[in-house]
């Protein structure tokens, strides 16, 4: 069976988000993350970065109209950090500029107030003091002990294994405008469009029926297109609320 996309692949032809053509007067947005892996969010200092030629408005989770959650099975993902940070990295505000090079010279200039708290990086030591993301469960078939002890040698050890990322081509993005109906259209790097749909409308506080997803070809997904563009996904229609432009 032939696949139908070498040779769009090799000719440079498949259309990806980023082939997107851009409309007059989009606005380009950078995101400001937590420097530290936990803490207290005391708040932002946005006094430089919004002197930086080009950047229009800063936001935070104080600008979020609806919901500030877009956790896919469990809700426990803001999108936005609010009143405390969980992880380096975390997403803590949303640069909106007239340039990809504005917005990401204003996150230079952004001034965080976080006081340290502690951090677990051993699983073993989460597990002795309770840290635990669910419950523990056991999962066993038969007399286990029963047949260890028929063993004539048992070799015991420990091996550890590191996390490790997916790697697809194409990173997480999205393009959003309005539509003459007063809904919001998104272009997504998704698998999953109608999540995408439904975390808009709860972000900014309108119905589904408001909020039109099309997805492009994917660079790459490897399960990383599921919930891991909600994100990049909610940012542009939620600037989209503020600013009235792509």
């Amino acid at each position: 069976m032939n696949h139908l996309d070498p040779v769009r692949h090799v000719r440079g032809e498949s259309q990806y988000l980023d082939d997107v053509p851009v409309q007059q007067g989009t606005l380009h947005a950078a995101v400001f993350e937590s420097p530290l892996a936990h803490g207290v969010l005391n708040g932002l200092d946005l006094t430089e970065a919004l002197n930086v030629p080009g950047v229009y408005r800063i936001l935070t989770a104080a600008d979020i109209p609806g919901e500030n959650q877009i956790g896919g099975i469990v809700p426990d993902e803001p999108l936005l950090a609010e009143g405390h940070v969980h992880f380096r990295g975390q997403p803590v505000a949303l640069v909106l500029a007239d340039t990809e090079h504005q917005a990401h010279a204003a996150l230079a200039l952004i001034r965080v107030d976080i006081d340290p708290l502690p951090i677990i990086t051993d699983p073993r030591v989460a597990a002795a003091q309770g840290e635990l993301i669910v419950p523990p469960r056991t999962f066993s078939l038969g007399d286990p002990e029963a047949v260890w002890s028929q063993c004539a040698h048992i070799f015991e050890g420990e091996a550890e294994s590191g996390g490790q990322e997916h790697l697809y081509i194409e990173t997480q993005g999205a393009y959003a405008f309005p539509t003459e109906m007063g809904g919001v259209r998104i272009i997504s790097s998704t698998q999953g469009p109608t999540a995408v749909q439904r975390h808009t409308a709860h972000v900014l506080g309108i119905g589904m029926h408001q909020v039109e997803v099309d997805v492009t070809r994917l660079g790459g997904a490897l399960a990383a297109r599921k919930t891991r563009p909600h994100p990049g996904a909610l940012w542009p229609p939620w600037a989209l609320s503020w600013c009235a432009a792509p």
